[in-house]
């Protein structure tokens, strides 16, 4: 393939991703919206707004919206990283495979990656955590694998920091650096000097958010956030160690029969497991694959779809090393007659392919957002395509956001309780509790502590005397309580509500209480 060639195909499938730009953000994306904009307003994460993720996209987030404070942000985010991955896998397959590799990987990734794929227009994946990974680690084995010694201190230095950088997004992204290990084992650069190299670099970015937390007074409280809750969200998923491996083999499975990028990953890996005796290269492709997997079980066993995000690229990878050595396998052995075997094996993987993943889905959701964003759709209509999702809906997030703002000023607190978090980002309003979405009391996290559990919501409250309470309809249930029953049943939250707030008609998937008059 052409270098103009494999340009003209990957702009071609990026300016399918373009129309994207005008959805709305999901929910998780809005919570790291909200506190990008506690950031940007002086606050810190888990001190002044409590999520569970690490750090890095929450300062991310501060960024972008920063640059942009739109919802188009997130889409766009996600576009300029899904371009880099597939620029890093190009220049990885030309390292490592035969001829070909870096081009077949990178449009197979733009290809398959694409996450109007998924449901709900895959509002719910883009610019999430393992986004980010994604660009960082591939990064990072772009690095490993170059031929090119010049700099070689500096470029281990940079390995560890891609490594580092990509662990405060999410800790369990660590396993990557012991797959990042076994390759310059491959790469005949594993001595004690780079593996020291790759650990100063891992820890300047893991030390620099220390020192920010520590002068914050908030490193006990990301610990707690990041680590002790996230230890207690993946133990709910496994019932032990038999559970948690049985989960790990047979996940990747289950998702090659219903993603076709996971699908050709798979036949990838094992075309080179099956061609490694005589080129260990071939098993570097395997040995991110395996990382990645590790990577998505230590989460838990819940399957959310952005969990897989991060294994997309080396997927991709594997598949198209696995496809090039297998048609340099078939050239060899039969020559000019090779084709003739080559087209009826492509043919049946398209119509795999095209059977796995909805292709229809991809084509109607892309129609679908260019209609939007040449003003053919209203936006109400456009955002109720995304209304079908139990724990959000991006136009009862838009309403509420409007009744927030119209309820309160600029100054004023609100509070709701549920994972609607793009209402406090469309109102511009801040939560008058660091816990602004409710999963965490729920669960009792922490709760018997100062300023957790029901106790610390009921000290933030009363300090803060929220304008309006919302409370959601459905959200948890069945996994655990449903907000608005949770805070209804409870004799403190209740009695705190009822005493300082009337009801006031309820809106789409809210009970909403306001304030008493006299009441501040």
């Amino acid at each position: 393939m052409t270098i103009r060639l494999f340009v003209a195909f990957a702009a071609a499938l990026l300016v399918v991703r373009l129309p994207s730009l005008v959805q709305p953000m999901g929910a998780d994306q809005a919570l790291y919206a909200y506190v990008g904009d506690q950031i940007r307003a002086g606050g810190l994460p888990y001190r002044d707004a409590w999520d569970q993720k690490p750090p890095a996209i929450h300062f991310l987030y501060a960024g972008l919206r920063t640059v942009w404070p739109s919802d188009g942000v997130v889409p766009l985010a996600d576009l300029v990283a899904a371009a880099a991955v597939a620029w890093l896998l190009y220049r990885v397959g030309s390292e490592i495979g035969p001829a070909g590799t870096g081009p077949v990987a990178s449009l197979i990734f733009l290809l398959l990656s694409n996450p109007a794929f998924t449901r709900l227009g895959g509002v719910r994946l883009r610019s999430q955590c393992e986004t980010f990974i994604a660009v960082l680690v591939t990064a990072a084995l772009l690095l490993i694998v170059r031929r090119r010694e010049a700099r070689t201190n500096i470029a281990m230095i940079a390995v560890g920091v891609l490594f580092g950088v990509a662990f405060t997004f999410k800790y369990n992204a660590a396993v990557f650096a012991i797959a990042g290990v076994v390759t310059l084992g491959f790469r005949q650069r594993l001595t004690p000097a780079n593996l020291s190299r790759i650990a100063a670099g891992f820890s300047l970015p893991v030390l620099a958010f220390l020192v920010i937390f520590a002068i914050g007074s908030a490193l006990q409280a990301l610990f707690d956030a990041t680590f002790l809750y996230n230890l207690q969200y993946s133990r709910e998923t496994y019932r032990g160690a038999m559970d948690a491996l049985r989960y790990l083999v047979t996940f990747p499975i289950d998702s090659a029969r219903v993603d076709a990028l996971w699908t050709v990953g798979g036949v990838g890996c094992l075309v080179l497991l099956a061609t490694a005796r005589r080129h260990w290269d071939r098993l570097i492709p395997v040995i991110w694959v395996a990382a990645a997997c590790l990577s998505i079980a230590i989460n838990g066993s819940r399957s959310l779809p952005q969990y897989f995000i991060q294994a997309n690229p080396f997927l991709a990878l594997a598949a198209g090393s696995g496809a090039v050595v297998a048609w340099t396998w078939m050239r060899e052995r039969f020559q000019q007659r090779a084709i003739l075997l080559a087209v009826p094996v492509g043919v049946l993987v398209l119509i795999g392919v095209w059977r796995v993943n909805q292709f229809p889905k991809l084509i109607d959701q892309t129609v679908f957002d260019a209609q939007r964003a040449l003003g053919r759709v209203s936006a109400d209509a456009y955002l109720s395509r995304y209304d079908d999702d139990r724990k959000y809906s991006a136009r009862a997030a838009a309403t509420l956001g409007d009744y927030l703002r119209q309820q309160s000023v600029e100054k004023e607190s609100v509070f709701v309780f549920g994972f609607t978090c793009g209402a406090y980002v469309k109102a511009n309003r801040q939560s008058a509790s660091r816990f602004f979405w409710s999963r965490p009391v729920i669960v009792g996290f922490n709760a018997g502590k100062p300023g957790y559990g029901i106790g610390g919501l009921l000290q933030d409250l009363d300090a803060n005397s929220p304008a309006v309470i919302a409370l959601q309809q459905h959200d948890w249930a069945p996994d655990v309580e449903d907000s608005r029953s949770f805070f209804l049943s409870d004799p403190s939250l209740s009695a705190y509500l009822r005493a300082n707030y009337v009801e006031a008609p309820p809106l789409d998937g809210f009970d909403v209480w306001l304030r008493r008059p006299g009441r501040l």
